[in-house]
């Protein structure tokens, strides 16, 4: 069974499934292809309106076999059947944007973009997974293989997947990225001018859309520079590209605003006071959608801008998400890796400050070893897990302090930026929950959620680019603040800092959920230390009037979140009897 909603002038053509002509392979799947046109020239194919995506992806099949995914560019997850010899080829785009998942046994093979079907499956154990239950209560469950059921699996990014009568083989890894950047000191416009052209090409691809487009603005560096440009690309420019906003620190009306004048975006939609406790209406829409409680909370504080899009026939939503993970990280490893390199005249050049503070910063490297520069190396365990409800057997059980040692022992092995950006838990796996959860989330409201941030040529782009290019002392986001100088006005471009002041909290804003400890559900009891959830319900009831204590709680406050929507999760949609 295959759901379509239509989005591009080509998705009006699709049929479901669709078949090949040729060989009978039959395709299901959620598609959309950025490079057609060139896969049209590869394929000896004419581009014609009516060639559908999922038509192009079995003629890559049919000419390239199992190669055809990293041909392929655009999110997509899909299966292709061949019934002449009873096999299935399956793959999932690179970043993951599109999920996957999947239970494979010897009586059964079931694959979908959404957990939600295994529930209602008969002759199906959809048990809920402790480990991922103990995961989720600290914040860690998003990943690339494992769910929240016990016998469902995802396909990982940049993963194949080949079933055949005599079994299946492992996913294999299609595709990965790599340092690529030559040690090169100096630096060279030409390489500001190809990012340029590669950020250009990855926003106008996701502007293919036979209805209304919308896009996010935060005020930030990344949305503000999508949306410069895919405004000189639009009919209409800024009058024809509605624009949403989540409004809760101080400094981002100002910013929001500043763009909106600089584009002439007309239709602004901004969320002031975001709940970020929202209604059980919510969490229950997610868990019918996504099969268990949402990995990343913006998958909940986004449904009023889908709404919104709903409502103004909008089905094309742009984002900047996922730029901070790499094309437009703050690349504060330069120091490091031009320690690494002996490159100490350059790294006095490179450290912020003026002269006398250079060269203090330099003689304290020479010092330690090591140069002195935020985030370099996370420290720490997570306070999630410090201030946790988990029962310390199961911290023990699932070896949780070690997840985070291991990410910490990645990043110290890091020579090069590049290295150090790779290594970070949000390539492997922390992009994934959010990219999952708002993919369905939106989609259930008919919308495409797109994040030219992400675009795999652009990130391969930026991984072939020096070091050098991509920090200048004070200045992250180097490269990509060049690449955009002029598209939007300074003072967003130019900004030192991400930071955009303190949130702002107000008594109708700051609220518990109803935890009933005595009620927790049953498939928790193993799991969570009640004496520990009733401690944290009473202290965070009892500072409830102190706006900076109650900041200061966050763990805390996560702990209660999570562990409420699992108790949705389990008394709501989960029907095998608990």
């Amino acid at each position: 069974m295959q759901a379509l909603t239509w989005n591009t002038p080509e998705s009006k053509h699709e049929t479901v499934p669709e078949v090949c002509a040729d060989t009978g392979r039959v395709i299901v799947g959620w598609i959309r292809l950025d490079n057609r046109a060139e896969l049209c020239v590869q394929l000896g194919l004419e581009l014609r309106a009516d060639l559908t995506d999922p038509q192009l992806v079995l003629a890559a099949h049919r000419a390239w076999g199992e190669v055809c995914p990293d041909r392929i560019e655009g999110d997509f997850s899909f299966l292709i059947y061949d019934p002449a010899r009873h096999t299935a080829f399956c793959a999932r785009d690179a970043l993951g944007v599109r999920p996957f998942f999947y239970h494979l046994s010897r009586e059964l093979f079931v694959f979908a973009s959404t957990a939600a079907v295994y529930p209602v499956l008969r002759r199906f154990d959809a048990a809920p997974s402790r480990e991922w239950m103990a995961r989720f209560l600290i914040g860690e469950s998003a990943d690339g293989m494992n769910t929240a059921y016990a016998q469902v699996k995802k396909l990982p990014p940049a993963h194949i997947l080949s079933v055949a009568r005599e079994g299946a083989a492992e996913p294999v890894r299609y595709f990965g990225f790599e340092d690529s950047a030559p040690q090169i000191w100096r630096r060279d416009a030409r390489r500001v001018d190809a990012y340029r052209d590669a950020f250009h090409r990855a926003v106008e691809a996701r502007l293919r859309s036979a209805w209304r487009i919308g896009a996010e603005n935060s005020g930030g560096i990344d949305s503000a520079t999508i949306i410069a440009h895919a405004v000189g690309q639009l009919p209409g420019g800024g009058a024809n590209l509605p624009c949403f906003s989540l409004c809760h620190m101080e400094r981002e009306p100002g910013y929001i605003l500043d763009l909106a004048m600089h584009c002439g975006i007309k239709d602004n939609y901004v969320l002031a006071r975001p709940a970020y406790q929202p209604e059980t209406e919510i969490y229950e829409r997610a868990n019918r959608v996504l099969g268990y409680p949402p990995e990343h909370n913006h998958a909940l504080l986004h449904v009023p801008f889908f709404e919104r899009c709903q409502a103004a026939g909008i089905r094309t939503l742009l984002s900047g998400f996922g730029g901070d993970e790499i094309v437009t990280s703050q690349a504060e490893f330069l120091t490091r890796e031009l320690f690494l390199a002996g490159r100490y005249a350059q790294l006095l050049n490179e450290l912020p400050g003026n002269m006398a503070t250079r060269a203090a910063r330099a003689v304290a490297m020479f010092g330690t070893g090591l140069p002195k520069t935020r985030r370099t190396v996370p420290g720490g365990g997570t306070p999630r897990l410090a201030r946790t409800i988990l029962r310390r057997e199961v911290i023990e059980d699932y070896g949780l302090t070690g997840h985070h040692e291991a990410n910490v022992a990645a990043y110290r092995q890091a020579r090069t930026l590049n290295g150090h950006l790779l290594a970070k838990p949000a390539i492997r796996t922390a992009l994934i929950g959010r990219l999952e959860g708002c993919s369905l989330m939106a989609g259930s409201y008919r919308i495409d959620y797109r994040w030219p941030m992400l675009d795999r040529a652009l990130i391969a782009r930026f991984l072939a680019t020096p070091s050098i290019e991509k920090r200048h002392r004070q200045w992250g986001r180097y490269l990509h603040r060049r690449a955009c100088n002029g598209t939007v006005p300074d003072q967003i471009l130019w900004k030192e800092r991400k930071e955009m002041g303190r949130i702002r909290y107000f008594g109708r804003d700051r609220r518990l959920p109803a935890i009933d400890v005595d009620a927790i559900p049953a498939a928790l009891d193993d799991i969570v230390d009640r004496g520990a959830v009733l401690a944290q319900v009473e202290m965070l009831n009892s500072i409830f009037d102190d706006g900076d204590l109650w900041l200061a709680k966050a763990p805390e406050r996560n702990n209660l979140r999570a562990l409420t929507t699992l108790d949705i999760w389990l008394n709501n949609h989960w029907h095998r009897g608990i």
